[in-house]
């Protein structure tokens, strides 16, 4: 059985007609700081290079290697399933200011699937005749997801550190950790909680419809927890020079007397060629919470995973067409 999991809102006429057109300014580096640099100062300049993200990776193109691995009781590998495809982040047709994940996949467990690229080209066409960007997105989610197991997933290559968002930033408390080295680079470290509730993040819910980025998701949580208050909560490694993200860790937890991680998604950036860090590896966990019955504790097993591996990414020559990377 799948479960559905639409992970982050599209910043679109879909769940949003959002503010970020600005363009980012030029950022300051740690070297040039003459005294240690503020938490708001790291968070402002972050924040701008997240919506330059936003801008730049459009119309990129990359192989992605999706790895879905499926946990017994015990939290013990059960089976496995990897799917590849040709990666393209797609502007929409109906609305300019909407990208989504296009996905054409390739490869099942190793095995080609029959006229993949037939398939896209009549795919792409059906997806010029649809009439609202709604239907697109929707078509769009579903055709690459059709060899999905047990989780559905979107948005993640989209939004990046998304606490940072001006609609979502209220609702988290964020600390500056301090400094270290991460693969030879300098970075700051960032904390970030959510400390109260906001509409722009739903657990088990129906989406907003007020404007503004979106986080929804669907927790599997025992029927006594239901009730129980869900958070976001992570870390940031943010470059000291070019204030973009190296690395998040993100968590919904549930409120217990020690929160439990019902799920964790760990981002991965590397270099590009476009001045901007790209995916390299998304991994998402989902535990299902139990209760023990010896100590009466509910505790979290794993459950799912899904890992997003990707090469590297290059521009893509037309604004539809998916191409292989070998071509």
């Amino acid at each position: 059985m799948i479960k559905r999991i639409i992970y982050l809102g599209f910043f679109t006429a879909l769940s949003t007609v959002c503010v970020f057109a600005q363009t980012p300014s030029s950022s300051p580096t740690a070297a040039s700081s003459p005294s240690p640099m503020s938490l708001e100062t790291v968070l402002a300049e972050a924040e701008k290079q997240t919506l330059n993200y936003r801008e730049v990776f459009n119309n990129l193109l990359a192989t992605e290697t999706k790895t879905f691995e499926k946990y017994d009781k015990n939290g013990d590998l059960k089976n496995r399933t990897i799917v590849e495809s040709l990666f393209f982040v797609y502007q929409s047709s109906k609305d300019e200011k909407t990208s989504s994940e296009l996905r054409n996949v390739v490869k099942v467990d190793d095995k080609l699937v029959p006229d993949s690229q037939a398939r896209a080209d009549r795919f792409l066409g059906e997806l010029q005749k649809t009439k609202t960007v709604e239907n697109e997105l929707e078509k769009i989610q579903d055709e690459g997801s059709r060899y999905d197991k047990t989780l559905k997933i979107s948005g993640l290559t989209l939004y990046e550190a998304i606490a940072l968002s001006p609609n979502l930033r209220p609702s988290f408390e964020f600390k500056l950790l301090g400094n270290e080295n991460y693969q030879g680079n300098e970075v700051f470290i960032v904390s970030y909680q959510q400390t109260k509730k906001s509409p722009f993040i739903t657990i088990n819910e129906k989406q907003s419809k007020d404007r503004g980025l979106k986080a929804n998701f669907d927790a599997s949580l025992p029927g006594s927890l239901k009730k129980t208050d869900v958070f976001l909560r992570g870390k940031l490694w943010i470059d000291a020079k070019t204030f973009q993200i190296w690395r998040e860790e993100r968590q919904l937890a549930v409120q217990t007397a020690e929160p439990i991680v019902t799920m964790e998604t760990i981002f991965e950036y590397q270099p590009s060629e476009y001045g901007i860090f790209v995916p390299k590896q998304i991994s998402l966990l989902e535990n299902s919470i139990k209760k023990n019955s010896k100590d009466d504790q509910y505790g979290a097993v794993k459950n799912s995973r899904v890992t997003f591996d990707y090469s590297k990414f290059r521009k893509s020559e037309v604004d539809v067409q998916i191409v292989d990377d070998d071509q």
